[in-house]
């Protein structure tokens, strides 16, 4: 039996792949939960975001040009907009002036992760700085239920296709379980044309706006 544990973060399930495998045995049960990881933190990396639900607290942004009235938040889809503040002071001494609930709304009831702040944001280097909750429900022992996972099923998909590829070369090189090392893997190799159109429609592009 498998001695690790797969973060909740992670895209798809030990039994999910194994499934899809035919596997029955728990020969590569550790395996296959350091892939899942693996491709996991890959595409986090590719996409430049974190796709599970998570609280993000006090994070800052620079706003470039004056006048700009929306805001990117980093992560996506935002399902609650806590605070939005804006900063005086120096940068030694700030003064944080929290917005007016009136004063801002999540566009597009946050799935685009944008904020329309009326009256423009304040210019500068670090000078707003977000509250929320962003990102999507996982849960695949209750995946059919849209109240406890909310996961688009392709981030899954592609996970365990990813995972299965880099199985079936390992059999085909004929290498045993017990010498993978999960930082060696070069998952770019495996992702495909249709998969980055994927990768594509889930990347968050950093931006100094």
């Amino acid at each position: 039996m498998s001695t690790e544990l797969i973060a909740t973060r992670a895209l798809t399930n030990l039994e999910r792949v194994k499934t899809r495998l035919s596997i029955d045995n728990a020969n590569s049960d550790t395996l296959i939960e350091r892939l899942i990881m693996g491709v996991t933190e890959h595409l986090e990396s590719l996409c430049n975001r974190r796709f599970s639900e998570a609280t993000y607290t006090n994070e800052i942004y620079s706003i470039a040009a004056g006048g700009m009235d929306m805001l990117a938040l980093k992560q996506t889809p935002v399902t609650v907009l806590t605070s939005l503040s804006y900063r005086l002071g120096t940068p030694s001494v700030p003064s944080w002036t929290l917005y007016s609930a009136d004063d801002y709304e999540l566009v597009n009831d946050g799935k685009s992760g944008l904020v329309r702040v009326y009256g423009g944001l304040y210019r500068g280097s670090n000078t707003v700085r977000a509250t929320y909750t962003a990102g999507y429900k996982i849960d695949f022992a209750n995946a059919t239920n849209p109240a406890n996972h909310t996961l688009p099923f392709d981030l899954t998909d592609l996970a365990e296709r990813l995972v299965t590829k880099r199985l079936k070369k390992r059999d085909h090189e004929g290498k045993l379980n017990e010498s993978f090392d999960g930082g060696t893997v070069t998952w770019d190799a495996f992702i495909d044309v249709s998969d980055r159109e994927i990768v594509n429609r889930y990347t968050r592009i950093p931006s100094f706006v």
